[in-house]
């Protein structure tokens, strides 16, 4: 009687447990369920997302085309109109020049007394300076001053009772364009060293 009756307390239990068994099991299918449903959102999401970046970088690399050709088709244009103001200066220039190449042909064509002649040819050397001035052009102060190296260039040094420095002999002239020196002055300068040598005597 004792065993039956464990024998059945057994088997109630038994049939308890898979009681709760069976009802866990749509508990669990919901859950997993819902776990798959959840991961095909975040697939979803980060495909959504994927193709708004996608997009997005298609966007900047289409800025970025737009951009580059537009810069090279502004430094296209400011290389021609650079290069036609150049060329617009150099025109302008020869234009101005043209009267002293008239008066220079009129002069070599003419014939008489040699002063007179020197005459016409130094107006037409000052004519020529003076158009050269107004574009800019200035000789370089050189005799009596002293030597400056952005502008003079040092070919002798010779003794002299001059400050030393002093420059003594323009030797060939210089000019200044605007402000910048175009061509330095060949000078030769005092030097109180007795010494001092000229580079000719060296050589």
């Amino acid at each position: 009687m004792v065993e039956n009756s464990k024998v059945r307390e057994e088997e109630e239990i038994k049939q308890e447990l898979n009681k709760e068994e069976t009802m866990e099991g749509p508990e669990e299918e919901a859950q997993t369920k819902l776990e798959n449903d959840e991961q095909k959102v975040d697939t979803q999401s980060l495909h959504a997302k994927n193709a708004e970046l996608e997009q997005e970088k298609e966007e900047y690399l289409q800025s970025y085309l737009r951009l580059r050709a537009d810069f090279e088709n502004y430094r296209r244009r400011s290389r021609e109109e650079f290069l036609q103001a150049a060329q617009n200066g150099k025109e302008e220039l020869v234009l101005v020049l043209l009267p002293v190449l008239d008066n220079l042909e009129r002069a070599l064509g003419t014939t008489g007394e040699i002063e007179k002649w020197r005459e016409g040819v130094e107006m037409i050397f000052r004519q020529l300076q003076e158009v050269l001035a107004n574009e800019g052009l200035a000789p370089i102060p050189a005799t009596g001053e002293m030597f400056n190296p952005q502008v003079h260039e040092a070919v002798l040094r010779e003794p002299s009772s001059q400050p030393e420095n002093t420059i003594l002999e323009e030797l060939k002239k210089g000019y200044l364009f605007k402000e910048k020196t175009l061509r330095p002055s060949l000078v030769k300068v005092a030097a109180n060293d007795p010494d001092s040598v000229s580079a000719q005597e060296k050589e």
